[in-house]
């Protein structure tokens, strides 16, 4: 079983106890969204794509806000929590695999983002996503995830995850400024932060 056919069966099993923490990523992700609204410059009705939408908590504040949003996930669990959650939201739910290309035309998104996905893959998976991410924006990505910070409870947490933390939190800012432009890293929480980057051409 390969690495990410692990993660999936992982999230497969937990989607339902995730989806509980639904509202709480609703308000968490909506107040990151008012209060960066201008620096995503995401244009009245723009098209966002999120990678990894998981339940689709971050996917549904921006449809709430007015974009065409998509999300695509490889669990087909996540996927159908997110369509249960995000009844009555006009959003596109996709089954998919970012590390092997998704199949959209390039650039036709105005953002590509991805929350908390980065950390939980190999850096090799890692390179898959910017490559697809940087294809498919025309205008920003937006990584959400950890800082270079550490904490003990979330070390023995993502530990027991299994996934590449550790190297995300001591590698991830510099993988994320060799794979795009102008990347702007702004912290969000403790041991949280956006990295807002422009598109490799």
């Amino acid at each position: 079983m390969g690495e990410l056919e692990k993660h999936v069966r992982i999230f497969n099993l937990i989607a339902p106890v995730y989806n509980r923490f639904f509202r709480w990523q609703v308000k968490n992700y909506g107040s990151i969204l008012d209060k960066y609204t201008d620096f995503l410059k995401i244009p009245a009705g723009g098209k966002v794509l999120d990678i990894g939408c998981g339940t689709g908590a971050f996917t549904y504040c921006l449809a709430e806000r007015g974009y065409q949003a998509v999300g695509v996930d490889f669990s087909s669990s996540m996927l159908r929590a997110a369509r249960k959650s995000t009844l009555g939201e006009s959003i596109e739910f996709k089954q998919g695999d970012v590390t092997k290309g998704l199949d959209f035309p390039d650039a036709s998104f105005d953002l590509v983002l991805s929350s908390y996905v980065l950390h939980g893959l190999s850096s090799k998976l890692r390179q898959s996503i910017y490559a697809e991410a940087n294809r498919l924006s025309r205008g920003q990505v937006l990584f959400y995830d950890y800082n270079q910070k550490r904490r003990l409870f979330t070390d023995i947490v993502e530990w027991a995850e299994g996934g590449d933390y550790f190297g995300f939190v001591r590698q991830g800012e510099k993988e994320i400024r060799s794979n795009f432009h102008d990347v702007r890293i702004i912290d969000v929480g403790p041991q949280t932060a956006i990295y807002l980057c422009s598109p490799r051409r």
